[in-house]
């Protein structure tokens, strides 16, 4: 079992030891982190059993593949520091946006993975999109995919897939539930009911929705024809949706796209 390195344990590198551990992918003592803020690191240990690093040096001298769980403006800093630690048996995991593999493989001279996780793996579900660095190899390939499978479904793309990959996937929940939210905010408007009981209402239903995908094999066009008889009242709904939704989901993409060139031309140079 290859030993597992976390610089950084704010809440995607927490998220990550936490659930890597409960899937018993990983064991507790072959798992080294460390954090500048001693209460995360403190918390951390104390709910896992995995060790405590004095420092970043020290994690990456005891681990293997060594995931770097930073803001994305701080990468480049950070794997400049610890350069001199590294060597070509080690390989470094990147859960930063949009931080190229060209330029993590420059910076740190050794091999490269990117992964993009979503909170969904909190419950061990949704996807992650992972992107390999040249010269990986396929036990490397192998252990990294075991360990995004322990808590998520791994979808291996090309880099340049990435951005739209991870607004779909990553950056989805938030989106979902944004749109959630105004439907349920517009049932408040009625007047008839309260913001907490239309929220209620709308998170439960969505929760079954999702298991109607999951168990029951529907796919979108398949459940929408389950619920949407024609000429019918759900009907009359969807046809709005058709109608109008493609100008703000083709705005949403565009925006959040455009938002990534800018974010990459800052920390990549």
């Amino acid at each position: 079992m290859y030993k597992v390195g976390i610089i950084g344990t704010g809440n995607m590198g927490s998220m990550l030891v936490r659930k890597f551990v409960e899937a018993g992918v990983v064991l507790p003592d072959s798992v080294f982190a460390y954090n500048h803020t001693p209460e995360k690191l403190t918390k951390l240990v104390n709910d896992t059993g995995i060790n405590a690093s004095k420092n970043n040096f020290d994690v990456v001298e005891r681990s293997d593949i060594i995931f770097i769980c930073v803001r994305p403006y701080e990468v480049k800093n950070l794997i400049r520091d610890i350069k001199p630690h590294l060597t070509e048996k080690k390989v470094i995991v990147s859960v930063a946006s949009d931080i190229s593999l060209k330029n993590l493989s420059e910076w740190s001279g050794i091999n490269v993975v990117r992964v993009i996780p979503s909170i969904t793996s909190e419950c061990k579900s949704g996807i992650s999109i992972v992107s390999f660095g040249e010269n990986i190899s396929l036990a490397v390939k192998k252990e990294i995919l075991m360990l995004f499978s322990s808590i998520s479904r791994p979808y291996v793309t090309a880099e340049d897939n990435m951005s739209l990959l991870s607004d779909l996937t990553s950056s989805s929940p938030a989106i979902i539930s944004s749109i959630i939210h105004e439907y349920a905010m517009a049932a408040v408007r009625t007047g008839k009911l309260t913001e907490n009981d239309a929220e209620f209402l709308l998170r439960e239903t969505f929760i079954g929705t999702a298991g109607l995908f999951s168990e029951n094999g529907y796919n979108f066009k398949s459940l929408i024809s389950a619920v949407s008889t024609k000429g019918g009242i759900t009907a009359e709904g969807v046809g709005v949706v058709e109608d109008k939704a493609s100008f703000l989901f083709d705005t949403i993409l565009a925006k959040m796209s455009e938002k990534h060139v800018l974010v990459s031309k800052d920390i990549n140079h």
